[in-house]
């Protein structure tokens, strides 16, 4: 009896079949949640309002903390059916992964402000950590985590040299500025201040160099910034293309096997299809655009008196045979 509940439930939170009702509804429910109790952790530091609706707080608090818990538990219950976690040790592996850790610290803050007597605001504040939750249920999400994973070296490297460029500029500009200001560029920490100001083009405008020096080495990091500020972003843009190819070329190859011998779906085939369309995270425009591409391809190809199989849609291939053809 527990085997098949604790599939179940595992299918439920792993949304194994997306469009299925129930799925659907607890997955929407914990997302409300999430955009509640984010909303209520930003009212809660507006004073005036927060003292006046205190026990609305509270109890939006108790209710999405009582609900994560569960949640956090039946994953737990529910881990030993996914391959990753299978086998001896498999529900330690699984607090260990890293969406675990994210459910937990989510839930945690409120179990530490029940057992102690202090009001610690940045533990309050660890609660808009659960909006991290939402890599679970948004494709957007799951997108930008995927392309940051698999370009953490790359970005790793541009940060890198980010990083070398700013201590090299911001000791440059204390040679030439802490003599003449002494109170803002007096040492290599408030001249990286000013450096990360200036090569992020954000330019506060409240330190400025004042010397001929200073001035022509503020210009040359400033033009600099522009080119080192887009290194990451066209890194994350071009994995972001590449990785939205790679998913409709893998919807394009799914889609061109299931109409392999025909133009048109079965409702089981599309059924598939969109359970494909949704774990890959591709809108109805993108899935609707292959599936006619792939029309377009076939329609060259396949001869309008082919016969085929009603149920797989497969030609069918008629022989024959030396006697018939005598009778």
């Amino acid at each position: 009896m527990n085997a098949p509940l604790r599939q179940r439930c595992s299918d439920i939170l792993r949304a194994k079949v997306r469009n299925e009702p129930v799925t659907m509804v607890v997955h929407v429910a914990l997302s409300l949640l999430i955009v509640i109790n984010v909303a209520s952790v930003m009212l809660d530091t507006v004073e005036p309002f927060a003292r006046n609706h205190v026990d609305w707080f509270w109890g939006i608090e108790i209710i999405c903390t009582t609900a994560f818990t569960v949640e956090y538990l039946l994953r737990i219950w529910s881990a030993p059916e996914d391959d990753r976690f299978t086998g001896r040790f498999g529900r330690l592996r699984y607090i260990a992964s890293p969406m675990a850790l994210v459910d937990l610290i989510s839930i945690l803050p409120v179990f530490l402000l029940l057992l102690t007597s202090i009001d610690l605001r940045f533990i309050r504040i660890m609660r808009l950590l659960r909006l991290l939750k939402f890599t679970r249920y948004s494709h957007g999400m799951d997108l930008l985590t995927t392309v940051l994973r698999q370009q953490l070296g790359m970005l790793g490297a541009a940060g890198t040299g980010l990083a070398c460029f700013l201590i090299f500029s911001s000791g440059a500009m204390y040679l030439l500025e802490h003599q003449v200001q002494p109170e803002t560029f007096g040492n290599l920490p408030k001249a990286l201040y000013w450096s990360i100001i200036t090569l992020s083009t954000v330019g506060y405008g409240d330190v400025v160099p004042v010397t001929v020096g200073g001035k022509v080495l503020a210009a040359l990091i400033a033009l600099s910034g522009i080119g080192m500020v887009a290194v990451p972003a066209g890194i994350l843009a071009s994995a972001f293309s590449s990785e939205l190819r790679r998913r409709e070329e893998t919807y394009r190859q799914t889609a061109t096997q299931h109409m392999q011998g025909g133009l048109h779906l079965t409702d089981a085939m599309r059924a598939r299809l969109q359970d494909h369309q949704e774990e890959l995270g591709l809108t109805d425009e993108q899935a609707e655009m292959i599936i006619n591409d792939v029309r377009e391809v076939h329609r060259g190809h396949i001869v309008d008196d082919t016969l085929f199989c009603p149920h797989c849609r497969k030609p069918l291939r008629i022989e024959v045979s030396d006697r018939s053809r005598n009778r």
